[in-house]
């Protein structure tokens, strides 16, 4: 059977071609983030780009858009690294000085001593912290390839133009039609997706920083990026951050400043995500919260923080290319048929046992004669 496969040569080169793709995909893996990084900031900018070009030619426009993105990429990034430094020590003396800790430290539950257990969660914590740290500058090389990756990418797929779609569209095993409608409902879905996060994760970490600044708790604006960055976390969110700080001001007895955080907690910061990020993705892509909720914690086990846009997007697109596959070869219908052949069947095949074993009828009599 090989040796009749490998006498023809378009199968050998087939199976050279093959080989050897799954071996770059092997060996770009560990750029598989910068890779996908490209694609969707392509199908983000694309429109931006699309305008610019027709006023200073595509080439001129993918080099400006190039160098608006990197800079909206790395100006804020800065801005929340120096953040991040200059008042994480700060944010972590206070947890480890806060009423709430002393309070607990002080109580024992069912016999257990809390305290000792706090102490002995701490000290684990803190190996952990420590060995994260040993991991970071490997971390952050990674990343700032995959970014040059991501940026580098995004030129050279602006620059193409339609030419990388139209290429790319020849070996879909797809007509013309369905094609250009995967490629559409692809680009709609990132949008989507990507929009979703970022209205969502901005408006909880304002909301959330202002909170804690109007009920006096410190590191506000700290504590504002810690949430943005935990709202990608489909349900629990920012409630990572704004319930320890209501419990906080309860153990203080600042009931009223309790009250102010927990409503704009519970009600505006938890409603963003409920409301906010279904409502983009039904409006521009029609993508079930189901699949948002589900990629994402599947995407952030195996992807990182990353993973809350990849993971959806990779479960979508999945779904969709299931749906141009039954509207190209009606694999659906093939399979309604051949269940409906086979329950027929299955059918006349219990009604023929059933006549085998009934008894034979008695013949008739004829009636009598008058």
């Amino acid at each position: 059977m090989a040796g009749s496969f490998l006498d023809s040569p378009r199968n050998i080169t087939g199976a050279i071609i093959l080989a050897l793709g799954i071996a770059i995909a092997i060996a770009l893996s560990p750029f598989a983030i910068g890779l996908f990084g490209a694609l969707v900031l392509t199908v983000i900018v694309g429109p931006v780009h699309t305008r610019l070009a027709a006023s200073i030619g595509p080439s001129r426009a993918s080099a400006l858009v190039v160098v608006l993105v990197a800079l909206l990429i790395l100006i804020p990034g800065g801005v929340v690294l120096g953040l991040l430094i200059g008042e994480g020590p700060a944010a972590a003396r206070a947890i480890q000085n806060n009423a709430l800790l002393d309070w607990l430290r002080g109580q024992r539950m069912g016999g257990v001593d809390v305290g000792a257990q706090l102490a002995k969660a701490s000290g684990t914590i803190l190996e952990w912290l420590s060995a994260q740290a040993l991991g970071a500058a490997g971390a952050a090389a990674r990343g700032t390839i995959n970014l040059i990756i991501a940026i580098f990418g995004l030129y050279f797929l602006l620059e193409g133009g339609d030419r990388v779609w139209l290429r790319t569209k020849r070996y879909l095993p797809f007509s013309d039609k369905n094609a250009d409608a995967l490629h559409a409902r692809f680009v709609s879905v990132t949008q989507a997706t990507f929009l979703g996060l970022a209205a969502t994760a901005t408006l909880q970490g304002t909301l959330v920083g202002i909170g804690f600044a109007l009920v006096g708790l410190p590191g506000a604006s700290f504590w504002g990026v810690i949430t943005a960055v935990a709202s990608v976390i489909p349900v629990v969110g920012g409630a990572i951050v704004w319930v320890p700080g209501c419990l906080v001001l309860l153990v203080e007895k600042e009931y009223g400043h309790a009250a102010i955080l927990a409503g704009i907690g519970g009600v505006v910061v938890a409603n963003i995500d409920n409301i906010v990020r279904p409502y983009i993705n039904r409006r521009v892509s029609n993508v079930h919260p189901l699949i948002t909720l589900v990629g994402a914690l599947a995407g952030l086990r195996y992807f990182g923080l990353l993973g809350v846009l990849m993971g959806p997007l990779a479960i979508t697109y999945f779904f969709e290319l299931l749906r141009i596959y039954d509207e190209e070869y009606g694999v659906a219908e093939y399979a309604r048929e051949y269940a409906l052949t086979r329950n027929s069947g299955q059918l006349r095949g219990v009604a023929e046992a059933e006549a085998k074993r009934a008894p034979p009828s008695p013949p008739s009599t004829p009636p009598a004669a008058p």
